[in-house]
């Protein structure tokens, strides 16, 4: 395939639509616009042959279920996050707020995870569990 003719295609503005945003790595969309300008820019008197092409049809389908595998286990992590810090609930806890400016001390209520963080709610505080400097068994 001619790289050149791949490559041409673009925007008014002059930038490549060939590939997404993230030039670090490429996903099912670019892969399928690669094999689309691929096929439209190949030579008609040596076109693909059905072994390449079934090799990127292949890899496509190994892309796709990577995607999928990723998605599922990014799910699973939160969940298993989730479930061990949901053993925190009861327990007295003495820790440092999420500003840092507050020691707090008392029973942890409830657990929120904000922007990808774990957080203990005691009262009205929030206190990040890598913040949490004791754990207790709460006495009534």
């Amino acid at each position: 395939m001619d790289v050149n003719a791949a490559s041409s295609t673009s925007s008014t503005s002059g930038k490549s639509q060939l590939f997404s945003a993230d030039a670090s790595s490429l996903g099912k969309e670019d892969f399928l616009k690669l094999l689309v300008a691929q096929l439209s820019n190949q030579d008609p008197m040596e076109p693909l042959s059905n072994d390449e092409f079934i090799a990127q049809m292949a890899t496509f389908s190994q892309l796709e279920q990577m995607t999928n595998l990723n998605r599922n286990f990014s799910s699973f992590m939160k969940g298993q996050e989730i479930s061990q810090y949901s053993s925190m609930i009861g327990k007295k806890i003495t820790g440092i707020t999420q500003d840092g400016a507050t020691e707090v001390e008392g029973v942890v209520e409830s657990i929120s995870i904000v922007n990808g963080t774990a957080l203990a709610n005691v009262d009205t505080y929030k206190i990040p569990f890598e913040n949490i400097k004791e754990i207790t068994t709460a006495t009534k």
